[in-house]
């Protein structure tokens, strides 16, 4: 049997999905896949969005699969632009509703996965269960629950596979003094691994101590949730949304005009 293909791995999800209104669940999930795009276009990676393998979503997650040459750009300039784009997105979610944000937890991982165009079995593979574990592990919902969410709108999880083949020789621009150690664990699993925590722009929630902090992310809705990990849910065929240039590129083609009805809610950012 000859070993699969190794693929880089990013999965994202939706940081406190389930407390969003109903009424915005099923276009807040569609969005995902427009911001990863948007944010992939201006980090020069357009090329690893259009030829993206096995992309599938179910609930609030988003997975692909991509040449594994591409690994320092999908951690740098990526996390960034990511940040970028949900800042953009936050101020215009909050003109229509206080109470409605767009956060990002991100997990990459890379490894040998089913890569055949057959939806069954493409991803399905130990890396992509880690890769889902590291989204699901405490520490990066923690780091989120104790930030503020109108400074800091994505946190990302690398393994440590990652950091020793791409960061730590210094294939990516940032510097591994730029990454915490962390150790991955997801609570009811056997699951407890090295990783790497790096956040784009870090900030402290106010009033709120660790420990509170902590509490609340552990009620995160991510138990009861179904996962991409575990099977194409929803699988996507060809470029999602539309594949212009960055400087063609606004939010406004991120957010479609009908995304919040026709009444905003009047409200205040935190």
């Amino acid at each position: 049997m000859k070993l699969p293909p190794y693929r880089a791995l990013l999965a994202v999800d939706i940081v406190k999905f389930s407390r969003a209104k109903g009424i915005y669940l099923g276009d807040m999930r569609e969005q995902v896949p427009r911001v990863l795009e948007r944010a992939m276009s201006l980090s020069g990676l357009q090329e690893a969005w259009d030829s993206r393998r096995f992309p599938a979503s179910a609930g609030d997650d988003y997975v692909f699969g991509t040449d594994p040459t591409w690994l320092p750009l999908l951690i740098s300039p990526l996390m960034g632009s990511l940040q970028t784009v949900l800042e953009e997105v936050d101020h215009e979610l909050a003109a229509r509703d206080r109470d409605l944000r767009l956060r990002l937890r991100a997990a990459l991982h890379v490894g040998p996965v089913h890569d055949s165009g057959d939806e069954w079995r493409d991803r399905i593979g130990e890396p992509t269960v880690t890769t889902f574990r590291l989204l699901s592990s405490t520490v990066i919902s923690d780091a989120l629950a104790r930030s503020h969410p109108g400074v800091t709108q994505i946190a990302l999880i690398v393994s440590q596979r990652v950091f020793d083949d791409v960061i730590r020789p210094g294939y990516a621009t940032l510097h591994p003094s730029e990454f915490t150690p962390v150790t991955a664990e997801v609570p009811g699993k056997d699951f407890a691994e090295p990783a790497w925590l790096y956040v784009p722009r870090p900030s402290r929630r106010e009033g709120r101590d660790d420990d509170t902090a902590a509490s609340a992310a552990s009620g995160e809705e991510k138990a009861d949730r179904p996962s991409a990990e575990s099977g194409p849910l929803a699988v996507f065929h060809g470029p999602v949304g539309q594949s212009n240039s960055a400087h063609e590129m606004h939010v406004s083609q991120t957010l479609p005009p009908d995304f919040f009805g026709k009444e905003p809610k009047r409200g205040h950012d935190d």
